[in-house]
């Protein structure tokens, strides 16, 4: 972020954090940019008044690695009116629209791009413009990519293993993506670097906006690798079912149903369990969340004291989901 242009919003958002530190009888919270810069690296568990946030890891900070964190980035859409506090409000009007005009195979076609395409030739993303199942949408595919070069400037461009999308540029040199969990999980699981291209090429290239991809790409990225190991167990699943009602729909036989809500929070935020509705058309109605979370939001031991309150929703692992699959298949083999 460039200090010498701060946003209003960080003003504002500042002034509040302090007045809340003084009417609180803790003054802890930085009360110029110059110590806010500096408090946002130190755990949020530090300020006193975040002690009253549920589920929060002690190592959860608001920026990570010179960027906003996972936690904020949630903490950022949490109210009455998520959508509209999303930094990319085309995914919403994607959605609305769709949703008034009935084009289920045109969303699910956009969806599946985002999230398989963040960043693409120009010859192909112009192909998707004119193609039967996108040119519903081609307006709001014009809002969601970018030119690669106006995105951001480098001599040669790299690409995260795991999201493809474009990486940034650090201050020494190196390239490291724009999502933690991404630079984690591709260290863990040594996923190949995809391959770079010359600045001269990228002037050919489209990518998303930064909003869609943090919030249409990332998330995207586990609903479709459950879909598709579900799939893999012989498994009947469709993506984002009557138009995204919810993420999975998983089909075992005609009385066997689950409906699925893929969820990659960095701390659970009760309000937002709470509006996920118990879906009376499925046998079971599930929040899933990766197993590469489960540290900090310890699902086996919250789900006990939170699924009481969630009118029949039940809180699963990843692996969970999976191993009960398989028992349901199993026993249906054997029958």
């Amino acid at each position: 972020m460039n200090r010498a242009h701060i946003p209003k919003a960080l003003r504002v958002g500042m002034s509040r954090m302090h007045l809340t530190s003084l009417l609180s009888g803790d003054e802890q919270a930085p009360s110029s940019l110059p110590e806010f810069f500096n408090w946002a690296k130190k755990p949020v568990l530090d300020w006193q008044p975040a002690a009253e946030i549920k589920h929060l890891s002690s190592e959860v900070t608001l920026i990570e690695d010179g960027l906003v964190s996972d936690f904020a980035l949630q903490w950022q859409v949490t109210g009455a009116d998520v959508e509209m506090q999303v930094q990319e409000k085309v995914l919403q009007d994607v959605l609305e629209y769709c949703r008034v005009n009935q084009l289920e195979e045109a969303y699910r076609a956009l969806r599946k791009l985002i999230i398989e395409c963040p960043v693409l030739p120009y010859s192909q993303y112009r192909r998707l413009l004119s193609s039967s199942q996108l040119r519903p949408l081609r307006d709001f595919l014009l809002q969601m990519y970018v030119d690669l070069v106006d995105l951001t400037s480098d001599p040669t461009y790299h690409f995260c293993s795991r999201c493809k999308y474009v990486m940034r540029r650090r201050r020494d040199g190196t390239y490291n993506c724009r999502n933690m969990t991404c630079e984690q999980l591709s260290a863990k699981l040594r996923l190949p670097p995809q391959a770079s291209i010359p600045k001269h090429e990228a002037e050919d290239w489209k990518a998303l906006t930064p909003g869609v991809h943090r919030y249409g790409t990332l998330p995207g990225l586990w609903e479709i690798q459950l879909a598709e190991t579900l799939t893999k167990l012989g498994v009947h699943v469709t993506l984002w079912p009557e138009i995204d009602q919810f993420d999975l729909l998983v089909e075992f036989s005609k009385k066997v149903r689950w409906a699925i809500d893929v969820k990659d929070w960095s701390y659970l935020d009760e309000e937002r369990l709470r509006k996920v509705d118990y879906r009376f058309d499925t046998t079971e109605t599930f929040i899933v969340f990766p197993d590469e979370r489960n540290d900090v939001l310890r699902i086996e031991v919250e789900r006990q004291r939170l699924e009481p309150g969630l009118g029949g929703v039940r809180l699963k692992l990843v692996s969970e989901i999976i191993s009960q699959a398989k028992k349901i298949l199993e026993k249906k083999n054997h029958a």
